[in-house]
This record gives C-alpha cells, structure tokens and sequence, in this order.
C-alpha cells in the first residue's frame, strides 16, 4: 500500500489539467533522465515546464508523487503487454522462443517510454518506493497465472506463484542489466535468461 506522500493531491478531470499533468510528468521525466533523482527537485521542475509550484503541488505533493506517478505508468505498459502475449499465447507450454519475445518487448517498452531507464533505475534505488516494484511483480504473477494454464495442470497453486515470482524477478534482473550495460550482448543474454526461465518453469 502507498503511503499517503506517494498519492497525486488530485486527478485531472479536464483536458487542460490533464495536459497540465503530463506536461509535469514529461518534464520530470526528462530531468530525471539528464540529471538523476538526487538533482530532481519540484523547482526545477517547474521553471523547465513554464509553471508555477502551486500548479505542481496542486497534483504532486513532493517528486516521490512525481517518480511514483512515472513508474506507475511505466509498469503499466509493461503489465499490459505482458497480459496480451500471455492471452495471445493461449496457455500452452511456455517456449523459449516465446519467452526471448516478451523480455525483448519488456526491454523496448522500457526505452521507449519517456525517462524509462532512468525511472527503473531510480525505482530499485529508492527505498520508499520499493512497493511500487512489487506491487507491479505481484500483478505480473496474478496475471501469468490466469493464463498459465499449462502450467497450472501440472503443479498446485503455491508452487506455480512461487515459480513465476521467481521467473519475474528473473526476467527483470535481465531486463535492468541490458538497459543499464549496453556493451553488453543483448540477444544472447535474452536468450539465456529465457531458456533459464523456460526450464525453471517446465521442470518436474
């Protein structure tokens, strides 16, 4: 559960507050890329988005509502596209073609959004934050599980949470490497993460 510090004061409930919010979640994205969250403040903020700080505070107490806001929104898109393919894949045995295919997209939604890599890694550096990034692999799991039928056949309730807990926090670690090294060969990791998390899943 967030603690109230964590929540936006409000919700935009019209286009212009809505555009106002995203202007500040752009911006703050952007900063935080450039500089990192130790340099992130709500004045500068605000100078570099053209707004007052009673406009940002009107939504945002503190740049933790900012950062929580951002990667809300980050995991989010994550979630969603890891919910389709699992639809998409009609709960067969997981395969490491198929798996090598949801950590590459897990890894392009990521650079893709605005201030992604910087979000994430700011994410797993941040105490206050930590629910955040569980929360979101608690949902991934729930998610995996509806559709994992499979898997589910095969091993009782417990055992399969454990194994996609396990195979999350697998894949993640992956995806946090590749962004955070990019000398790194990134195909062959995806690839070797996948076939770990493929044979973890499907032992007997």
């Amino acid at each position: 559960m967030r603690t109230q510090h964590l929540e936006p004061r409000a919700r935009p409930t019209q286009k212009r507050a809505g555009q106002t919010v995203d202007l500040i979640l752009t911006t703050a994205a952007k900063l935080l890329e450039e500089n990192g969250f130790e340099e992130l403040t709500t004045n500068k903020i605000c100078t570099a988005a053209g707004i007052t700080p009673p406009a940002l505070y009107r939504y945002f107490p503190n740049k933790y509502a900012l950062l929580c806001e951002l990667a809300t929104r980050l995991m989010a898109a994550q979630n969603a596209d890891l919910a389709q393919t699992a639809v998409r894949k009609g709960g067969k045995r997981p395969t490491v073609a198929d798996m090598e295919e949801q950590l590459a997209a897990q890894v392009r939604i990521t650079r893709d959004f605005p201030g992604g890599v910087a979000i994430m890694r700011t994410l797993y550096a941040t105490p206050q934050l930590i629910d955040i990034r569980l929360s979101s692999h608690w949902s991934m799991v729930e998610g995996l599980k509806s559709s994992q039928t499979w898997l589910a056949a095969r091993m009782s309730e417990p055992e399969l949470i454990r194994r996609l807990r396990l195979a999350v926090e697998l894949g993640n670690s992956a995806i946090e490497m590749v962004l955070e090294d990019p000398d790194l060969d990134e195909a062959s990791i995806i690839h070797d993460v996948a076939e770990m998390i493929v044979a973890y899943l499907t032992k007997t």
